[in-house]
């Protein structure tokens, strides 16, 4: 069985087997109770691991709410939040490798929330669209609070991955453009997602598409493939002001090269880039049929002494080759590098964000 065929199939074993009106909805959280957060400054976790340096715990002047991509491979439409669960442990793993970027600039806010299964990225029907909804509802209780509770007044990032990014498009939309806080917003990282360009106006009338390295009041996003990668038949699920849609993701996309902070074609190399892997004393992020926590020691180191290479494709996605792609690619179905979106480019994101940071100060 090929790669491609076992990914099907697996697809299908999580697919819940009743609608998303007969199906149980897990208890909201309450996000005034620090259990119903990953992350929270003044608490230790996986978002201050680092592959070359001790992270500072202290409280820092600036703020990132990031919204983790998806770790729930069971067959219901949305994720209870459970402590004990394999997808509390998954998220642990999305702290240590994408949050911890962040983490030398930014105190870390991450909810957990009742995320909508993989499936539902599949659905043909609606029963995805309202599993992201009860997802997105979280999101949008717990950012009200972070800014309410937690804020202060402090300058803040929004970034997420994949599910995340979905719902940090949406909330981008509906608390930060063309309201006060924008004043205080950065730029949102909403990495691993379709942001198509003919919606950008529409939904951020007052923000830009950032064509910078220092831009900010500025959206950043990328998708990532082995050179000559390609989704040429695919669709995502997308939400815009008019409601849940299918987008083709080959079109016009906001995308720039993580490697510049740019757009353009040009093949791009940056040898001061930290590439990072998780370690793990388990194997369960390879089982995504596992269902309880297990509790492993997690750590991320660099991927040193290989070369990376990048560009903004025709597709508005990021090519990326050289030995490091060559290393990761057998991880990979047919070559897409999603799961790889921000491990690859784990120290240049960690530098922008400082640099767009003090950018936005001056």
């Amino acid at each position: 069985m090929t790669p491609k065929e076992k990914y099907l199939q697996f697809i299908q074993s999580v697919k819940p087997q009743v609608s998303f009106e007969e199906d149980n909805k897990p208890k909201a959280p309450d996000y005034l109770s620090q259990d119903c957060w990953a992350a929270l400054p003044g608490r230790h976790g996986a978002h201050f691991l680092s592959p070359d340096e001790t992270a500072s715990e202290e409280l820092k002047d600036y703020d990132v709410f990031y919204i983790h991509p998806t770790g729930y491979f069971q067959p219901h439409w949305n994720a209870p939040l459970d402590p004990e669960s394999a997808a509390f442990e998954r998220t642990e793993s999305h702290l240590a490798t994408q949050a911890s970027a962040f983490s030398a600039s930014c105190n870390v806010y991450a909810p957990y929330y009742r995320q909508a299964t993989y499936y539902s990225f599949f659905d043909k029907e609606t029963n995805g669209n309202s599993a992201q909804d009860i997802a997105y509802s979280d999101i949008s209780k717990a950012f009200s609070v972070y800014i309410e509770q937690h804020n202060n007044g402090r300058p803040f990032f929004i970034a997420g991955h994949s599910q995340g990014a979905l719902h940090g498009q949406r909330l981008v939309h509906e608390h930060v453009s063309q309201e006060i806080i924008k004043e205080q917003f950065i730029a949102a990282y909403l990495i691993g997602y379709i942001l198509p360009l003919k919606y950008f106006d529409a939904m951020y009338p007052d923000l830009i598409v950032s064509t910078g390295p220092e831009d900010y009041h500025s959206i950043i996003s990328w998708c990532t493939g082995v050179e000559g990668f390609n989704r040429s038949r695919a669709h995502s699920m997308f939400w815009s002001p008019g409601g849940w849609c299918q987008e083709p993701m080959e079109q016009p996309l906001v995308c720039q090269n993580p490697l510049s902070w740019e757009q353009g074609s040009s093949w791009i190399s940056d040898k001061t880039n930290i590439s990072i892997r998780l370690k793990s004393s388990n194997l369960f992020l390879a089982d995504y049929h596992a269902t309880s926590h297990s509790h492993a020691k997690l750590s991320i180191e660099s991927m040193a002494n290989l070369s990376l290479e990048t560009r903004e494709s025709e597709h508005s996605m990021i090519e990326a080759r050289g030995s490091l792609i060559d290393k990761v690619k057998s991880f990979t179905v047919d070559g897409d590098l999603h799961n790889f979106d921000v491990s690859l480019f784990w120290g240049a994101l960690r530098e922008n964000v400082k640099r767009r940071a003090h950018a936005f100060k001056k």
